[in-house]
């Protein structure tokens, strides 16, 4: 069984991680949001969420980081290993977590063929 967990070690938690990812990583643009990603040393996927005040108030920027972190959390098996993306929601989409989910699968999916491409 995969393993389920969202540990420390599985985020992007420093400016200068965030920065690296967005001046180095390829953009994959999607109708929720947007991912950027790019490949890392470590072995293992980590992940960032960057939602602006654009997006709405506390409440509704902190919703859309817990659904993205559980869309990750759930599929994290499919991302593989050495990876970092950074996920950036569109303003202005209330979206529900089966369709958060289906995005981020597509995303992956996206990220994945391209890497495989290069």
């Amino acid at each position: 069984m995969p393993e389920k967990s969202f540990s420390k070690e599985e985020r992007l938690r420093k400016r200068r991680e965030f920065d690296r990812v967005f001046q180095g990583g390829k953009v994959f643009k999607g109708a929720i949001f947007n991912a950027y990603a790019l490949g890392n040393s470590l072995g293992h996927p980590r992940i960032g969420i960057v939602v602006g005040r654009k997006f709405g108030g506390a409440v509704q920027r902190n919703r859309i980081k817990r659904l993205l972190r559980e869309a990750y959390r759930l599929n994290k098996n499919l991302i593989g290993a050495g990876l970092d993306i950074v996920l950036l929601p569109r303003p202005g989409h209330e979206a529900n977590f089966k369709l958060l989910e289906k995005e981020f699968k597509n995303l992956i999916e996206r990220i994945k063929r391209r890497d495989s491409r290069q």
